[in-house]
């Protein structure tokens, strides 16, 4: 199965956040006893900074903005991994110590990838609006003649009346989400089912604001009734798929055992700041990135398109939700600079709920680790900001350093009197040339 291309706000209960202020009133307020969760501003909405105590027992965990729901991974140290898919790997149990969150885990791979991280958030799989087979087999779905005979007024057809609005050439039949049984059909179909074996949330794929497949209608009692343009931009569309997120995340967080609402998110060509976009994230308990920094290995992601990426990950992760931001590239094998693109990215934007994946282009469901993941760079000390026409970030034992620019070439000078190392051992000059949309992770040196 593949991807595609394409705010609620939570305070703490208030003996927590007096707990809080009491620390900082009656303490010198060390990093060892509170750290604080700086945010970068973003248009809309304003997210002010969260203080949250720190524990002492790894890992340390952060709750959802859902009572019920379990808790994150907190990631505010080093570099954090999540694993998209795991049909390739033959031993769950020995690797998922090294990751935070698996996007779509095999029904068989639970127990042993729970019995190697208690810790672990596992999620199950659907597509958000198609036919994804039977809870146990995903590929047992039913083609267009079982729909035209069980359910002829899901189907979604395109403005002939005639196609179905098939996804990739995917066979899976597309179903009418404006519906409210379809959600009552995925719930008990796969949502109940992975609740039950003890799954912590459903990955739904490709909830996609922008009408790629070119949808129309559907036929109610034999009429046609059309609710889309067919147009890639559709505000119907849109609001349907809100409404089908708050339907879904209700569901879901009143089961017996809650589940997580964790979609695939494709933003189109709004931007993360509209009040759409905000009404969508205040629906869902986290964010799946596939476009991520690579531009779903379309190339780079750059300009204000990076900056807004990285705003935007702060703004989910403010409202104690998790992003999990994928890196694709469109090549065999992937190289070092690759690498410290994708890496610095994501340590410009990781917050306390965010967890990187890089891979070939639809590279999932292995083991693949890079060596650069065990860097010990530290916890964020500040904010991104801007200096010398980069984008900086510094952490207790290192600094990550981003080019975001699509044509430009910049000479940047590091501070005085600091020395540091790159993630390969070798010694770094005051001085480093970074080309267009390239980024670098440096370690302190002793």
């Amino acid at each position: 199965m593949v991807f595609s291309r394409p705010l609620k706000r939570r305070l703490l209960p208030s003996l927590l956040t007096g707990l809080v202020l009491l620390l900082i009133l009656s303490s010198s307020s060390s990093p060892n006893t509170i750290y604080k969760q700086k945010i970068h501003p973003t248009p809309s909405p304003t997210v002010a900074s969260l203080n949250i105590l720190s524990c002492r027992v790894l890992p340390c965990m952060i709750p959802g903005d859902t009572p019920g729901i379990a808790q994150f991974i907190d990631t505010w140290n080093n570099i954090h991994l999540f694993q998209s898919f795991d049909y390739s790997i033959s031993n769950p149990a020995d690797i998922a110590k090294h990751y935070d969150f698996v996007w779509g885990a095999a029904v068989s791979h639970i127990a042993a990838i729970r019995s190697g991280n208690p810790k672990i958030y596992i999620s199950y799989y659907i597509p958000f609006h198609r036919d994804s087979g039977t809870f146990s087999d995903i590929s047992a779905y039913h083609d267009l003649t079982y729909w035209k005979a069980n359910h002829p007024d899901w189907i979604l057809y395109k403005c002939d009346r005639v196609t179905p609005a098939y996804e990739f050439g995917d066979p899976n039949m597309p179903l009418d989400f404006a519906n409210p049984a379809l959600v009552s059909w995925q719930i008990q179909s796969y949502a109940r089912p992975a609740s039950e074996r003890g799954y912590d949330a459903i990955a739904a794929d490709n909830v996609n604001l922008q009408n790629f497949y070119h949808a129309c209608g559907v036929y109610i009692h034999g009429k046609w009734v059309q609710r889309y343009s067919g147009q890639l931009d559709d505000p119907q569309w849109r609001a349907d798929i809100v409404s089908w997120l708050a339907r879904m995340q209700q569901a879901l967080h009143h089961l017996r055992h809650p589940l997580a609402l964790i979609p695939n998110l494709a933003l189109g060509n709004l931007s993360p700041g509209d009040r759409l976009v905000q009404q969508v994230v205040s629906h869902i308990d986290g964010v799946l990135d596939e476009d991520g920094f690579t531009d779903g290995a379309r190339g780079y992601l750059t300009g204000s398109s990076w900056v807004q990426r990285i705003q935007f990950m702060e703004s989910v992760q403010a409202q104690y939700k998790p992003y999990y931001v994928v890196n694709q590239f469109q090549i065999h094998s992937i190289s070092r600079d690759q690498v410290q693109w994708a890496l610095a990215s994501y340590l410009m934007g990781k917050e306390h709920t965010a967890a990187v994946f890089i891979s070939t282009y639809q590279g999932y469901g292995a083991d693949t680790r890079y060596n650069e993941y065990n860097a010990q760079i530290g916890s964020p000390q500040d904010n991104m900001y801007q200096s010398q026409n980069v984008y900086w970030r510094d952490y207790t034992n290192g600094l990550s350093i981003v080019n975001p620019n699509p044509g430009e070439t910049y000479e940047v000078t590091l501070r005085a009197g600091r020395k540091y190392i790159d993630l390969y051992g070798s010694p770094v000059g005051q001085t480093i040339t970074l080309p267009p949309h390239s980024g670098i992770v440096l370690l302190t040196s002793s």
